[in-house]
């Protein structure tokens, strides 16, 4: 069978495409390497922190607070601090969780706690906290300065942006002469050893990773840049409403009130509480309890002062675009998808330490055997012998 010959054009541009390729995964392949093993940390970070927390040792019978009395009860018990978040269960085993927020140290003083729902009383921490924030502050931002208002952000996002470039230039190089032959994308050529085994394996889960990678990437960008986040809100018709606000000193009895009375018939598996660090515009997020992922919840804001509902957005009206939009950080993480969908992005995440180094050894080999080229060529140049 007669070889196949590719065009000058696909020659040149296979070329440029592989330059291309190496100088992203050199220049970036160490961004993206950080910010897949910790993404792969992420992915289950709610399972895990919600395995680590006890239950309630309820006795038969016994009663738990009312949240808005618990509310009450866990702001008296800190004078000195602001309620930032506070979260409660529909399982009464479940302790609530609550944020504090240092009123001196601004963001920087943000805590969460546990409280049990029987008397309001602290429990502790919430557990690995301190590791899990650490780890999304490098995921998303590197842990540079400035979080995400500073330049992390946008290495972070250029490292997402290189990923679909290194994604759809690997699927170019990687496109087999016979696209329709299954073998040609699930199998590894026989008689390769080394170097080359190891490169194959590179293009076979490069190809077979690079949708994930592409979704992992188009939504990483969503945090990156107000740009991006504008455009693709634009683009699916789902613009951010202009928050609702109001003035006063909420009352968390009165807000809870007014949050019952907008949901009544609703059942819900959790609620938390978003309170402003200004105003009394208190933001309820209530997820229901056949809810596909965890951000698929309905909100609705409250007049803290008044018990006036401002707004509502409940998640079965939503149309399409905004169900996308609110989902976006379930996408990314794949969960979205379901548990396959999470093990997907898992996999992946973890997956880009080993394209990195490969790559980078990749790199080196060739310049190896370039420099062994260029000798042998020079050893062969024999001097002429002067008669």
């Amino acid at each position: 069978m007669r070889p196949t010959i590719r065009p000058p054009r696909t020659i040149a541009l296979r070329k440029w495409l592989q330059r291309l390729h190496s100088w992203l995964g050199l220049s970036l392949g160490l961004v993206l390497a950080v910010m897949g093993a910790t993404g792969a940390m992420l992915s289950f970070q709610d399972d895990i922190q919600a395995r680590l927390i006890a239950p309630l040792p309820l006795r038969a019978g016994e009663a738990v607070l009312a949240p808005a009395v618990l509310l009450q009860r866990a702001a008296l018990a800190q004078p000195g601090k602001a309620i930032a978040r506070f979260e409660v269960d529909s399982d009464p085993t479940v302790p609530a969780r609550i944020s504090y927020v240092d009123k001196a140290a601004g963001a920087k003083g943000r805590e969460t706690v546990l409280l049990d729902r029987r008397d309001g009383r602290i429990l502790g921490p919430l557990p690995a906290t301190a590791l899990f924030d650490t780890v999304e502050r490098v995921h998303r931002w590197l842990a540079m300065p400035g979080n995400g208002k500073g330049w992390g952000r946008i290495v972070t996002g250029s490292a997402a942006i290189a990923l679909i470039v290194l994604a759809l230039g690997g699927l170019y190089l990687r496109w087999p002469t016979k696209p329709r032959d299954w073998r040609a994308w699930l199998t590894i050529p026989p008689g390769r050893k080394g170097r080359w085994w190891w490169r194959e394996v590179h293009l076979l889960l490069g190809g077979l990773m690079m949708a994930v990678y592409l979704l992992s990437a188009l939504t990483g960008l969503w945090w990156s840049f107000d740009w991006y986040r504008g455009g693709v809100q634009r683009l699916l018709g789902a613009e951010q409403a202009e928050k609702a606000k109001a003035r006063g000193k909420p009352d968390f009895a009165l807000a809870w009130q007014g949050f019952d009375a907008a949901t009544a018939g609703h059942s819900y598996r959790r609620i938390m509480l978003i309170v402003p660090e200004k105003g009394s515009a208190l933001r309820f997020r209530a997820l229901p309890v056949a809810a596909r992922h965890n951000r698929a919840d309905d909100a609705v804001t409250i007049d803290g002062a008044t018990g006036k509902v401002l707004a509502t957005d409940f998640a079965a009206q939503r149309p399409s675009g905004a169900v996308i939009v609110a989902s976006m950080f379930e996408i990314h993480r794949g969960a979205f998808f379901g548990l396959p969908g999470r093990i997907a992005l898992f996999v992946t995440s973890l997956s880009l330490p080993f394209f990195a180094i490969s790559g980078v050894w990749f790199y080196l080999a060739r310049r190896r055997m370039k420099r062994k080229g260029r000798a042998r060529r020079v050893a062969s140049v024999q001097p002429i012998a002067t008669l």
